[in-house]
């Protein structure tokens, strides 16, 4: 990771005009550097958001290479603008993302670049209406965990039975794809009730916890996945098993090299997208089932906070959103009730 842009500019005191002629894109790329490393989905989030903000902004500055682009052409009227036009073609709650990343990068180079303003501090992200986010019922998860049974069943292979017991797995413990993707064998214990040392987004660590439905079919995947190592690991040790993800691809693996094992995140995504009914499914679409069932059986908003790992309880006070029909329903038996 380098950052020389970033340390040319810590400590150095220019004048507000000579700030504004700095060339824009290899600050943004330096910040992409530093901030959006990796293939994470929020670092792929970021490096689009920045791109779609310099093809605006040459077309706004009419330009005709994002190189010509100086620090002076990014002010709050070029942001502005920006917003009104992603809102012209997408969601408020995407567009709101996007001024997120802008936001974040310009309070970065503010503490870093004597001189510079944030041209996006006083941007006004749109309006989003809360809603509960969308979850599958009951049914429709029976459904789903037929299509995978029978699917399995037809193909009769490692990846089909992974790809189910990773579906059943997602649902139960209200992980993160990403946490799921990367998690370790060393991670579950003996018993295969408590997964150790998950990392949150807020890069803090808690333990999750697997419920009994799923330990069964757990541990005869365990077992699958242990004869799919053999061809890589004649003697498997527990110090070297523990170093292998739990749900593993052996695709271009090597012995030498643990995170070859890893799945892709975009097998992990097209996994779980193989078994929409009704539904197009999604990965995250699983944390929310999870949080639904966990905020409806317990009625504890914290509780659900600390199974999902969100720091801030105001994060998970959305899963007790309802929909205006359910306001309505639940309005006509208070009436009833009380003219009873």
């Amino acid at each position: 990771m380098t950052s020389e842009v970033f340390k040319a500019l810590r400590g150095t005191v220019k004048p507000a005009e000579h700030v504004a002629t700095q060339p824009l894109a290899p600050i943004m790329l330096e910040y992409l550097d530093l901030f959006a490393e990796g293939a994470g989905h929020t670092a792929r989030a970021k490096r689009l958001d920045i791109d779609r903000f310099l093809e605006f902004l040459k077309r706004y500055r009419k330009v005709s290479e994002i190189e010509h682009l100086t620090v002076g052409d990014w002010d709050f009227s070029a942001c502005q603008h920006f917003v009104d036009e992603l809102l012209k073609a997408e969601a408020p709650a995407t567009v709101a993302r996007r001024l997120a990343t802008l936001k974040h990068m310009g309070r970065v180079l503010a503490e870093r670049w004597p001189g510079f303003i944030n041209p996006v501090r006083d941007v006004r992200a749109p309006k989003i209406q809360n809603a509960r986010p969308q979850s599958l019922d009951a049914e429709e998860i029976d459904r789903i965990k037929e299509l995978a049974t029978s699917k399995r069943t037809r193909k009769g292979d490692f990846v089909s039975y992974r790809n189910e017991i990773l579906f059943y797995f997602l649902l139960d413990t209200g992980l993160r794809a990403d946490e799921v993707r990367t998690l370790k064998r060393a991670q579950v214990d003996d018993k295969l009730e408590w997964i150790r040392g998950v990392k949150t987004k807020g890069r803090r660590f808690r333990d999750a916890y697997i419920s009994s439905a799923i330990r069964d079919h757990l541990t005869e995947y365990l077992k699958a996945r242990a004869v799919q190592l053999e061809r890589f690991f004649p003697k498997l040790t527990p110090s070297v098993d523990g170093k292998l993800p739990v749900f593993i691809s052996t695709h271009g693996a090597q012995a030498d090299n643990p995170d070859s094992f890893l799945m892709g995140a975009k097998s992990v995504w097209r996994a779980i997208r193989s078994y929409s009914v009704e539904t197009k499914l999604h990965p995250h679409l699983l944390r929310h089932t999870f949080a639904v069932e966990l905020l409806d059986d317990s009625k504890d908003i914290r509780l659900v906070a600390q199974a999902l790992g969100h720091s801030d309880v105001r994060i998970t006070m959305r899963y007790t959103e309802r929909g205006k029909e359910e306001v309505a329903k639940a309005l006509e038996r208070a009436r009833r009730n009380r003219d009873s």
